[in-house]
């Protein structure tokens, strides 16, 4: 196998080799380089997708595709049945995604190859792929062809229709039954806010807030959510990557479309007088620990939560949310009016006491730590973005390490759960897991495995929630 050359003819950098997967098994290229104790970088690409495998010393220590990284990377791109391949120089990765040997991952690989060749056999001669129907609503024509051509990419998404206005997509939600909605905010004839209370009302459906997400536009944001949308991200922009753009974009509406939105109840928090708030002292311990963790769907369970502490808790409180860092300001603002505790964003490293909430978001390396009988809260991101199911893993770990017992995590809706290591740790040291019960949650799909793997104390009802509180955080 040859470099190719490049448009004058002369060989490119013959630090790297290259080649097509139709030659050559992607598994054979991996297995010769661990074999040979390489360190390198394999780049995959098969259509639009690009993927990366990262060898270090022989060992498969990192992948990325979209917005997937470790395992999870690995096995799609080797699930890929064609394709192009390239070998480039590494970095050294200071932290890897990625800890099981070689072989172990190549068999897993292979496993899961024949289970998906089984599956191809056994569905019956011409049964249609079940895909997920999608209504877009966006007054840009351009924007909706952007976002059709990005869904479509998946061969799981069919975009059945588009809406230029709220008041379209009402008559074309009628007439096409879509299982999902990405909806605009501000639309001529019937904007988005108004279209959502009539879904909602008239028949409920996953709706899926496609807006330009700006500090401005934050409180508008929240509003939807009250409102009952599912989940809320940026439109695809020009100046980011934009593969790893619509893979977002693909894998959120894939989880968002499983949201049960009929059991949807509009949120009528307490009214507080000023007597109502706990007052914070900087100096008492916490007795407790107390990690509450949502994402997709789980908006209205965390603030029904969070609304509902006692006022006598001797925890302190740590929401994490699957938001952009800057919306925890206006979340943390919203929520300040409606709860007793006080509720802050988390930004760098901060010191959590008993009446006290902090908002961390997703895609942050946050650690607990006490110093002098104080608990830190520390984050290690350093200004990068890093994997949120394996930062969540080490959070855990690092909290049933304090706290044994007296740590309690409670999953919502959206929780992306990772390996459960972080969660099996919790419940070896004593401590606790809580969880709706799965027949009121709106995505229950997210605490299932939880559920699967017996991690899960106790489920509860909303009503039951002051209880349960009451028990576990006094």
């Amino acid at each position: 196998m040859t470099s190719p050359s490049n448009d004058n003819g002369s060989a490119q950098d013959s630090s790297g080799f290259a080649g097509t997967l139709r030659n050559i098994q992607i598994t054979d290229i991996i297995q010769m380089c661990c074999l040979a104790g390489a360190s390198l970088c394999i780049r995959v690409s098969q259509d639009s997708d690009l993927g990366t495998i990262h060898i270090q010393d022989g060992e498969v220590v990192h992948a990325e595709f979209g917005s997937q990284t470790g395992v999870q990377a690995f096995f799609t791109i080797l699930g890929w049945q064609s394709g192009q391949f390239e070998t480039l120089e590494s970095p050294a990765i200071a932290a890897p995604t990625i800890k099981e040997a070689c072989q172990f991952l190549l068999m897993e690989a292979a496993r899961q190859a024949d289970e998906m060749a089984q599956t191809r056999q056994e569905r019956p001669q011409g049964e249609k792929l079940q895909r997920l129907r999608v209504l877009i609503v966006d007054d840009s024509p351009i924007m909706s062809k952007i976002l059709t051509s990005m869904l479509t990419a998946d061969a799981g998404i069919e975009v059945v229709g588009m809406a230029e206005n709220g008041e379209e997509a009402l008559t074309k939600m009628k007439q096409l039954s879509p299982d999902l909605i990405t909806m605009d905010v501000n639309m001529p004839v019937m904007d988005g806010s108004t279209a959502l209370k009539h879904i909602m009302i008239g028949s409920p459906c996953p709706v899926l807030i496609m807006s330009n997400l700006l500090p401005s536009s934050y409180s508008t944001l929240l509003s939807f959510l009250n409102l009952g949308a599912v989940d809320f991200m940026s439109k695809p922009v020009k100046s980011s990557n934009i593969l790893l753009q619509q893979q977002r974009i693909v894998d959120r509406v894939h989880i968002a479309a499983k949201a049960k939105v009929g059991r949807f109840h509009l949120l009528r928090c307490p009214k507080l007088k000023p007597s109502d708030y706990v007052i914070v002292s900087e100096t008492e311990p916490c007795e407790k620990l107390v990690i509450v963790y949502s994402g997709t769907g789980g908006y209205l369970e965390m603030v029904h939560l969070i609304t509902a502490m006692p006022a006598d808790a001797k925890s302190g409180l740590l929401s994490l949310q699957s938001i952009p860092p800057k919306f925890a300001r206006t979340l943390s603002s919203y929520l300040n009016l409606r709860c007793r505790f006080d509720i802050r964003p988390l930004y760098g490293d901060v010191q959590l006491n008993p009446g006290q909430c902090y908002i961390g978001t997703g895609g942050r390396d946050y650690a607990f730590s006490i110093v002098d009988g104080q608990l830190g809260l520390k984050d290690r991101s350093d200004g990068q973005q890093v994997n949120e199911k394996d930062n969540t893993d080490r959070l855990f770990a690092s909290a049933a390490e304090l706290f044994q017992d007296r740590t309690t995590v409670i999953l919502l809706s959206g929780a992306e759960l990772g390996s459960l290591e972080g969660l099996r740790s919790v419940k070896q040291a004593g401590g606790t897991v809580l969880s709706p019960r799965l027949q009121e949650c709106i995505l229950p799909a997210s605490i299932q495995p939880a559920v699967d793997a017996g991690l899960i104390s106790e489920m509860f009802s909303p009503s039951e929630i002051k209880a349960v509180l009451a028990r576990y955080c006094t």
